[in-house]
């Protein structure tokens, strides 16, 4: 009963987001559109989302056993992210990933802490304690190709809403891709990405598949993501165009991206000058649960704290 009840948590917290948006009653769309054409829609096949689910299943049901494993089926995410490692401070420590002998941390009583914890020595104070942790195992960029966005915060609202269909490297294997049809795009296919507009993307996220005519298995984020977060979103996925699966820690620490931002599209730093843009967002706004004349949601907009900043004061370098 136990091994089971953990099981079952440990799927709700890593399906955060799924539930809200992700459901399996649509039928399949053969095209969509990237740069106002009619394209066919890169998703994973049948066997590809199911393998995938399998590996996550597997996963969990090995964690709750006690048994360390890899996240995904993807072997350096074992070591990255610290899951399926009991950290040394616990009795009995911890095995290298290679030994195949790991302990999950959650298999026994205890604090439940697994290795991560041990890694981050004189934690940052306040928010930026929080990035320090997630970049301790994750990419962490030193340039930007959406001018005023950061994909390094765009990685962490990514992790928190999007991997549970798209995968944890975008490639449309999220554990949850095996319920969906049609299936969810892989968002690292050059061919198509290369070819989809920032503003394509940004409707998207925001407004939800049925903002651009599309499945509503792909819900509408805008009541979640202020825009700046939109726009750290899209940079994350730019960052990724063309990355393959990780076949190592130095592969997903590094990725190289393909992407050259295309000529005369929006960014986060001249979206409000544009004419398009705002366009696009009354019509977003307009159709969005909550939006009506006088309630409080009003907008994207722009809170102070945390660890969000404006357009504007984005640092990182565009490339």
């Amino acid at each position: 009963m136990k091994d089971d009840n953990l099981r079952m948590y440990l799927i709700a917290i890593t399906s955060l987001g799924i539930m809200w948006g992700c459901s399996s009653a649509f039928a399949a769309e053969k095209r969509c559109t990237a740069g106002g054409e009619k394209v066919e829609c890169p998703t994973q096949t049948d066997a590809q989302v199911q393998q995938a689910a399998k590996a996550f299943e597997k996963e969990t049901d090995d964690y709750g056993k006690g048994k360390g494993g890899s996240a995904y089926g993807i072997a350096p995410f074992d070591y990255l992210t610290g899951v399926g490692k009991k950290a040394s401070s616990e009795k009995g420590g911890f095995t290298d990933t290679k030994t195949g002998k790991t302990d999950s941390g959650y298999g026994t009583t205890g604090s439940l802490r697994t290795e991560l914890w041990d890694r981050v020595k004189n934690p940052t104070p306040g928010a930026g304690v929080y990035d320090q942790w997630v970049n301790n195992w994750s990419p962490k960029f030193g340039e930007t190709l959406v001018a005023g966005a950061d994909p390094i915060q765009g990685k962490t609202y990514y992790y928190s809403y999007c991997i549970a269909c798209h995968g944890w490297t975008m490639h449309g294997d999220g554990p949850n891709a095996v319920d969906l049809n049609p299936r969810p795009r892989t968002l690292t296919r050059g061919a198509y990405m290369q070819k989809k507009t920032n503003l394509e993307l940004f409707n998207v996220i925001k407004g939800g598949g049925e903002s651009v005519s599309l499945s509503s298995s792909m819900p509408t984020w805008g009541n979640v993501l202020l825009d700046q977060d939109i726009w750290n979103v899209i940079a994350f996925i730019r960052a990724m165009q063309d990355v393959p699966p990780p076949k190592s820690v130095e592969d997903y620490l590094h990725p190289k991206s393909t992407f050259k931002p295309i000529k005369g599209d929006v960014d986060a730093l001249n979206a409000s000058k544009s004419k398009d843009f705002k366009e696009m967002q009354e019509l977003v706004e307009s159709d969005m649960p909550g939006r009506a004349p006088g309630s409080e949601l009003t907008g994207g907009g722009f809170v102070e704290g945390g660890n969000r900043i404006n357009a504007s004061d984005v640092v990182l370098k565009v490339k």
